[in-house]
């Protein structure tokens, strides 16, 4: 049922945009419009969260299922987050079998309650239940960042898939116990990879994803549903937001390390996009009432919102009275965005004397929350 109701709400962008030969819509900078956000944001939900003992800094948020998981700023820890209060909590730091030395990443498979931990040294390992139950483990998992469990034995990742000639990066399939790809779902070229977002977005049995299109090329968004690709929607930019061609390079060699050259342009885009503003493709994709949402991300203060229902694109620069800077969320739940407020990348308040309503609730939780994170779920009108 949820799969189904999940599709009819898609509709109407699959209606608009399933031709992947049509042009491209243009986000334009000039039609960025200044909202505060209680203007486009409804069924808002402000809380601090409880726990039975201080919690550490939270850097990560994800919204799978029933939960809310938070990665702790050192990565040793996982939070499970039901409603207000931490109802788990993943802490198995060390060298043994079953524990880790650092989260990579999580994917979490809700109908048989198993957790994915990927790990530094490439393995991943298998949790099942609040209690957190070692039940095995996978090494020389491939690298995967980001991904998601498609069910309890399968994961959908952006990995490496070795060529005879060349190394191409791409979406695929992969069988969680022997670390083996079993399907390639969407292949891209380095510079793809490289601008790919950190973060696929999953709502039931379907995942959306935006493939960016550095330079000239159209970034496209695309639905993954019951093993079938579907093209929502392509963009592109202004020209101040795209990256340059001249740093792009596409294709490298299986051999590239021991080609000089090929380092050098490979290291100079890496640090164009550690260190430049720029924006390509798109954050934190979400849908819902026949809309699809996304971040544009041209540096930490300058976020906007995107929400397009077939051709038509609004953007949206958002801001909150009494915070510093622009909103932004930190994850996603279902069809709701997350912000976070007390936790790393969190929105900080600088007027008090500017705060609305809703920015007085926050101030009230922030002040009473023992310095445990402060999260808002809300949706987009």
């Amino acid at each position: 049922m949820k799969k189904i109701l999940y599709i009819i709400c898609l509709l109407p962008l699959l209606a608009g945009c399933s031709d992947s030969k049509k042009t491209a819509i243009l986000l334009s900078d000039d039609i960025i419009e200044e909202v505060n956000f209680e203007d486009i944001a409804s069924e808002i939900r402000v809380f601090s969260v409880k726990c039975s003992e201080p919690m550490k800094g939270i850097e990560m948020f994800y919204g799978i299922g029933d939960f809310i998981f938070g990665i702790s700023e050192d990565h040793h820890t996982l939070y499970w987050i039901k409603g207000d209060k931490v109802v788990s909590k993943l802490d198995k730091y060390g060298r043994g079998h079953g524990e880790y030395l650092y989260i990579e990443g999580i994917a979490y498979a809700p109908e048989d309650s198993i957790l994915f931990v990927r790990t530094t040294d490439s393995r991943l390992i298998r949790y099942q239940g609040l209690n957190c139950t070692f039940i095995g483990e996978t090494q020389k998992f491939p690298s995967a960042s980001p991904f998601i469990a498609v069910d309890s034995k399968t994961i959908l990742a952006n990995s490496a898939i070795l060529g005879d000639d060349r190394n191409h990066q791409g979406l695929c399939l992969i069988d969680v116990e022997t670390g083996q790809m079993t399907k390639e779902i969407i292949l891209m070229d380095n510079a793809q990879n490289l601008f790919f977002s950190e973060v696929l977005y999953q709502s039931g049995d379907s995942v959306v994803f935006i493939v960016p299109g550095p330079g000239n090329d159209d970034s496209k968004v695309y639905l993954y549903n019951d093993d079938k690709l579907s093209n929502l929607l392509n963009f592109n930019y202004d020209n101040k937001w795209r990256v340059p061609e001249s740093i792009l390079i596409r294709e490298v060699p299986a051999n590239w390390t021991e080609d000089f050259s090929i380092v050098q342009k490979v290291q100079e885009m890496c640090s164009y996009r550690m260190n430049e503003s720029n924006c390509t493709g798109g954050e934190w994709v979400c849908c819902h009432d026949g809309r699809l949402m996304f971040w544009s991300i041209y540096s930490f203060e300058n976020m906007v919102l995107n929400v397009a229902k077939g051709s038509n694109v609004k953007r949206y620069s958002v801001t909150m009275p009494g915070f510093d800077g622009c909103l932004f969320p930190l994850g996603t739940f279902g069809d709701y965005y997350i912000t976070g407020f007390n936790v790393e990348l969190g929105r900080s308040i600088g007027d008090e004397s500017k705060l609305s309503p809703l920015g007085k609730r926050i101030q009230q939780e922030i002040d009473k929350s023992d310095g445990n994170p402060v999260l808002m779920t809300y949706r987009i009108k």
